[in-house]
């Protein structure tokens, strides 16, 4: 296990990472000043909004999840430690690499937001209600990305390049909200609706936002119970997928597949 998080956390990856770290820490200053500026932020909305960076954060975590468990890099890696480690091991080796950098991500987005509310909304205390609505925005934030993150690690597996698993792990962010939309529209007269799994991609928005939570009609309770059977239930299916079913071809494999079908597809038609 040692082994694989040492790969995992490779140099080529640690800089990557501190490129995200400097990028987000940049990016919440800017919202701050900006929000300021603007009147669109106060003290009590940077911390409600999580700083208004609740989409690059979760954006940085989609990547981070994406290229470890999909695209052509990836797969040759896989197949390269299957002669010396399990596909569990290699699995939870990944799931870590993707936990700690999250959760360094989301340390360092909580600790800018305060220092900036004291530098930027110096005006209200950072103690009581404040303290609580950031409390609570980064619950959520957890939350989300626990369950989004589960349901990307599900399906992502047949992105043969990075770049295209980055894009459509930043698609499902859109893809999940638009069917939780729909079934939104039938929620209404049909209140067991509320349990259908797209429901709780709109966790985090509906802790930010009082229209969201009428929408939704989930209560804190169903929030914290709902986000934790489906992540779980998006986990076991993708450690399914990934230790059973995968098969991670590598370039040279694709390559040939491709050139197989080229071939079939001529003497077919010379035939």
């Amino acid at each position: 296990m040692v082994d694989l998080l040492k790969q995992e956390m490779n140099k080529k990856n640690r800089f990557i990472f501190l490129a995200m770290a400097v990028f987000l820490v940049i990016v919440t200053i800017l919202m701050a000043v900006i929000g300021k500026d603007t009147r669109t932020l106060d003290g009590y909305k940077l911390m409600n909004t999580f700083g208004g960076i609740t989409p690059v954060i979760e954006l940085l975590a989609t990547i981070i999840t994406a290229t470890r468990f999909a695209g052509v890099d990836s797969n040759k890696q896989v197949r390269q430690n299957m002669e010396r480690h399990s596909k569990i091991t290699i699995f939870f080796s990944k799931i870590f690499t993707c936990m700690i950098g999250y959760f360094i991500l989301l340390a360092l987005s909580v600790l800018t937001i305060i220092f900036m509310k004291y530098l930027v909304f110096p005006e209200s205390a950072f103690a009581g209600k404040l303290a609580q609505e950031l409390q609570w925005a980064t619950l959520g934030n957890i939350a989300y990305v626990f369950i989004f993150e589960s349901f990307v690690i599900m399906v992502i597996g047949f992105c043969k390049t990075w770049y295209g698993a980055i894009a459509f792990g930043v698609a499902l962010n859109y893809i999940t909200e638009i069917i939780a939309g729909i079934f939104m529209i039938f929620i209404y007269n049909n209140r067991q609706l509320i349990w259908n799994p797209f429901n709780f991609f709109f966790v985090e928005k509906q802790i930010q936002d009082g229209m969201k939570h009428m929408m939704t009609r989930l209560t804190l309770n169903q929030i914290i119970a709902g986000s934790i059977v489906y992540a779980g239930i998006f986990f076991v299916i993708g450690f399914i997928i990934f230790v059973f079913i995968r098969k991670f071809k590598t370039d040279d494999e694709l390559i040939a597949k491709r050139q197989a079908k080229k071939n079939k597809k001529q003497k077919l038609q010379t035939a």
